[in-house]
């Protein structure tokens, strides 16, 4: 489903379990979830019809237009259906593959786009409860169909939501028909907001769909690219990943994940491997965390983008300021989820800095460690013996000026349903100033463990400490 936040894209997925025409009208069955009244049903009128394609309009919203408004919505259809016959449909059926085969009696197989009034963030969605008869999901329409909101019928963005739900129907097609798996939500978005890009509907960045993604990615950067909410930053994470991913891996990489039986992550892992790159989706997720805070290619070419319109996208960071004022330390505890980014730079103090990470999972850690003539080094934070994981930084705010950690969590690779479970980590650094070393630090921790234990035991004996 598209919500306009934008959601594009939704996809409802029912569980197994009409329509009848009239000349030019049909009722049909709709999500009162994304209609701008919750209804279930309405009645709308085929006014463009082309080879693949019927366009129907909601016929209330149709009727309350004024007359000059009707024939500059029929003109927006008919250089949609062109656009739809000569662009949208090859250029998905070669890439990805067809609409399912679910013919209505007496009908040659076409799409059914309905147009219909929804609520105002919504953009269009897909219900795959349609693609089963009203035996299996009584609400079935039966028949090929998506959904776009009316309202944005001279949205300039309208190919893009058409592109879009198309999309989702060929998954449901390449997935649950002919692979009998469902693919994960936030793959099965992340192919469809792609396929708006791959088509050149993009390519024009102001007013874009992408602008709208970057913008909503950028406020909300540290969402989970793979426990789906449904929400605004949801679709901003996953075009942004999705972006690097065809950037530096091909686009054949979302037509492979999509023609294998494997689903989410693991189908991702199988295209990369069938494309001959050597590197997994942790892989490709570490690099992309480093690359949305770096993108710069000049420290490699896998930490930037090389799409133009996204040169200039940084992620933001918390930015940690630690004074040598209150003790020179500083520590904080955080959640976060599967698969979402987490970027935190350090700043201030002046000496030795010293990091201890803490999780109750198995984070990755990522860290970048930048100069303050500009030069930034990559490296990841590695457990020692004992187990921790544990950084020092020599002259810091001296030689350093900043150190970021992009702590994440990799645990799961299957089977994201819904907002998913929050794990907690917890960072402490402080800073020793240049005339105490670390081995005075720990000599005056000693002593100051032997006093307590020496005024405890005078308390105890009753003897009365004199200083």
């Amino acid at each position: 489903m598209i919500k306009r936040v934008i959601t594009i894209g939704g996809v409802l997925t029912f569980l197994f379990i009409g329509v009848v025409f009239a000349e030019n009208k049909d009722v049909f069955f709709v999500e009162s979830s994304y209609d701008f009244q919750e209804r279930e049903e309405l009645s709308a009128v085929l006014e463009q019809e082309t080879e693949h394609t019927y366009f129907y309009i909601e016929e209330q919203w149709w009727e309350d237009l004024q007359e000059e408004e009707r024939e500059e919505a029929k003109g927006i259809l008919r250089d949609l259906g062109k656009e739809f016959e000569g662009h949208i449909f090859p250029e998905i059926s070669s890439f990805l593959g067809d609409m399912p085969k679910h013919k209505v009696v007496g009908e040659e197989e076409k799409v059914v786009v309905l147009f219909h009034q929804m609520e105002e963030v919504s953009g269009g969605y897909f219900r795959t409860g349609d693609q089963y008869s009203t035996y299996q999901y009584p609400h079935s329409n039966e028949k090929n169909i998506i959904y776009v909101n009316a309202d944005l019928i001279k949205d300039k963005n309208l190919k893009s939501y058409l592109a879009h739900e198309y999309t989702h129907l060929v998954t449901f097609n390449e997935k649950n028909k002919r692979q009998r798996v469902r693919e994960e939500v936030w793959l099965n978005e992340l192919r469809a907001e792609m396929m708006i890009s791959l088509l050149g509907y993009n390519d024009v960045y102001e007013g874009s769909n992408l602008e709208i993604r970057v913008n909503s990615f950028l406020q909300d950067p540290d969402f989970s690219l793979t426990d789906w909410t449904d929400q605004g930053p949801d679709y901003g994470v996953v075009n942004l990943f999705g972006h690097y991913l065809i950037d530096h891996y091909g686009e054949e990489v979302l037509s492979r994940s999509l023609k294998s039986s494997f689903v989410g992550i693991p189908s991702i892992d199988f295209a990369l491997l069938e494309g001959g790159y050597d590197k997994k989706f942790e892989d490709v997720f570490k690099d992309w965390v480093t690359a949305v805070y770096l993108n710069d290619c000049s420290y490699g070419e896998q930490y930037c983008y090389k799409n133009e319109n996204l040169k200039n996208v940084n992620v933001s960071h918390s930015n940690i300021f630690i004074s040598t004022q209150n003790g020179g330390s500083f520590s904080l505890e955080y959640k976060t989820k599967n698969w979402a980014g987490n970027w935190h730079r350090i700043v201030g103090g002046e000496g030795v800095l010293y990091l201890d990470f803490q999780s109750e999972k198995e984070f990755t850690i990522p860290y970048i460690i930048c100069e303050k003539e500009g030069a930034c080094e990559l490296k990841e934070i590695q457990e020692n013996e004992k187990g921790e994981k544990k950084i020092t930084v020599e002259e810091f705010n001296s030689k350093y000026e900043s150190l970021t950690i992009i702590p994440f969590l990799g645990e799961r690779v299957v089977g994201f349903e819904g907002p998913g479970k929050s794990f907690y980590f917890m960072w402490e650094a402080r800073i020793s100033s240049p005339d105490k070393s670390e081995k005075w630090i720990e000599v005056w921790e000693k002593l100051e463990e032997i006093r307590t234990r020496i005024e405890n035991l005078y308390n105890t004996l009753g003897i009365e400490i004199k200083r």
